[in-house]
């Protein structure tokens, strides 16, 4: 659904901060409490891996690095769960603010959000976040086909910056910031096998013949502002 051109700005807020090791579970699982925070529709919070690196290696996780997902009804909600939580470690680490305008796919939690025309220039940076309920029983076929797609986003050139982030036992989270939306959209086609690869193109042949997730969703949003640093 495009939103009408009057209507109050929904928005998106992405967050990385660090956290004592112990506070991990509260925060992987009951952080924030949504029914004190004004004008939140859904968070999920994860923690951050990077990407590329062997499932079963301890480098690939960050334990203390957390990734939060935050949608807005309003900007100013987000101004205010900030200015009422300054003891909270989310003010140390890094944010940045977004606004929706493609959707493929389905998320149950986020499928009431609007889509906003894209106002940037087609040559500006771009953030592409994906959203998925793992099938516990695809977890071995997940990881096949996932792994090379890892280490073919984090190699691309059109890549300022990209990890995944996960939360036990079904969800999975990539977030990626792109030069330009044409880079990534030639990454995920294959455009140029050479340059572009073709394991995300492959990856998602294999989801459609048979799918790894019970929800999937694929987001591009338009950067509003950035704050901090990760």
């Amino acid at each position: 659904m495009i939103s009408e051109p009057n209507r109050v700005q929904e928005i998106l807020s992405f967050h990385c901060f660090n956290i004592p090791f112990y506070k991990l579970p509260f925060y992987l699982y009951f952080y924030p409490k949504r029914n004190k925070v004004s004008g939140l529709v859904h968070s999920e919070s994860f923690l951050s891996m990077r990407l590329g690196e062997p499932i079963g290696n301890i480098r690939r996780y960050s334990f203390s690095k957390l990734a939060v997902l935050f949608y807005w009804r309003s900007e100013e909600d987000l101004e205010q769960f900030l200015i009422t939580n300054q003891k909270n470690p989310i003010h140390s680490g890094w944010h940045i603010r977004l606004k929706l305008y493609r959707r493929w796919g389905k998320l149950q939690e986020l499928g009431s959000a609007n889509l906003y025309p894209k106002e940037s220039a087609s040559e500006t940076p771009i953030v592409a976040i994906t959203l998925a309920r793992l099938k516990i029983s695809q977890l071995f076929r997940f990881t096949k086909w996932g792994k090379p797609v890892e280490k073919q986003v984090r190699d691309h050139k059109g890549v300022k910056f990209a990890f995944a982030a996960f939360r036990p036992f079904r969800s999975f989270l990539t977030f990626s910031v792109w030069n330009s939306e044409r880079e990534m959209v030639q990454m995920v086609q294959g455009v140029d096998p050479k340059l572009d690869g073709l394991e995300h193109k492959n990856a998602m042949l294999e989801r459609n013949r048979k799918d790894f997730h019970t929800e999937f969703t694929t987001l591009r949003l338009e950067i509003l502002e950035e704050t901090g640093s990760i």
